[in-house]
């Protein structure tokens, strides 16, 4: 009911730049006849649902053994996936996990410096990326991440899958940046709106400055932007 009113009071309130989504924390936290309780009342709002997802491998071996399914698996049979996904983690996902997500277009939160910090392990964000699934960066919370400083995640996005592959290639400094920008704005539903610099986009931007002797050489500013670049180098927001 808290959640059905806030949704109504707060959906695209303050000419839009809030909108909101039903958050059941995880299948662990919320047993199936919660979860169809807000499947039915995402159904009633339109409201899409954002929930933690197979972060750790004793929530992914614990599903199995009471479900016999995974948590992809069982959130696909209880119908969350069917109202429009946002899940955050997805770090121990099986191929077939993967086919499932992009099959209804789940959106992915990837939370590198959380996934650290609890040792729940290295998602396998080029795979997800390789199949098309939407794939934005988040901080997950301050228990788990202390600053929640966006910069620091594009950097590790850009740099545990290389270490965890063996192959400097993966998740290149651009795709870094785009995971927390482009992406980040498709995964919360403002695909088109705010992400990038382009004529129709509201003018939601950041302005770094780049005076500081670590934005120097500047031959690729997305090398800059994954590696250099830092949360004390901002110098003015603009939203909206």
């Amino acid at each position: 009911a808290e959640s059905e009113s806030f949704f109504k009071e707060y959906h695209h309130a303050a000419d839009g730049r809030i909108t909101v989504m039903l958050g059941p924390h995880a299948p662990y936290t919320c047993p199936p006849d919660y979860l169809k309780k807000v499947v039915t009342l995402s159904q009633q709002l339109g409201a899409e649902i954002h929930i933690h997802l197979s972060e750790t491998k004793g929530e992914v071996e614990k599903c199995i053994a009471q479900y016999g399914k995974s948590p992809i698996e069982l959130m696909r049979d209880l119908g969350i996936l069917d109202c429009g996904v946002l899940a955050a983690h997805c770090v121990h996902v099986s191929p077939k996990d993967i086919e499932i997500m992009k099959e209804y277009q789940v959106r992915v939160a990837h939370n590198p410096g959380s996934n650290l910090k609890l040792a729940s392990g290295i998602a396998p964000v080029p795979q997800l990326l390789e199949q098309g699934v939407c794939v934005a960066l988040g901080t997950d919370g301050a228990a788990s991440n202390n600053n929640l400083d966006m910069f620091e995640e594009i950097r590790l996005a850009a740099m545990i899958h290389k270490v965890n592959a063996f192959d400097p290639l993966l998740v290149p400094a651009k795709t870094a940046v785009e995971m927390g920008t482009l992406q980040g704005a498709k995964a919360v539903g403002l695909e088109g709106q705010i992400g990038c610099i382009a004529p129709g986009f509201k003018a939601d931007i950041t302005l770094l400055d780049m005076h500081a002797p670590h934005w120097y050489p500047r031959n690729d500013r997305f090398s800059l932007m994954a590696y250099s670049a830092g949360a004390g180098d901002v110098h003015t927001v603009i939203v909206n």
